[in-house]
């Protein structure tokens, strides 16, 4: 029965050696200093923060011009393109007013 215990605790030995081995392998130790140091993180998240927003922006400026852009090329369209027309008109007023 004894034999059977040690046999055990070698086994449990090994496999925690073998996941601290794995752990110093992905750089948790690095991992963890950085989490300790509260300047740091703040600071990549404030910048990970702006680049999301940024890129938010970016995005949407683009997806609203390719918007705008097809909206104008459907105005010949007999059923929509009042509708469209009149949008439009309301965009360029509004525009004009605020320039």
């Amino acid at each position: 029965m004894s034999k059977l215990r040690e046999d055990s605790r070698q086994e449990n030995n090994e496999e925690k050696k073998f996941t601290i081995k794995q752990f110093d392998f992905l750089g948790i130790k690095d991992l963890v200093a950085f989490l300790k140091n509260p300047t740091k993180l703040f600071f990549l998240n404030f910048l990970a923060g702006l680049g999301r927003g940024f890129g938010f922006a970016l995005g949407f400026t683009v997806l609203a011009a390719v918007v705008i852009y097809l909206l104008r090329r459907a105005v010949s369209v007999p059923v929509l393109g009042n509708y469209i027309a009149k949008i439009l008109e309301f965009i360029e007023t509004q525009r004009q007013m605020y320039r």
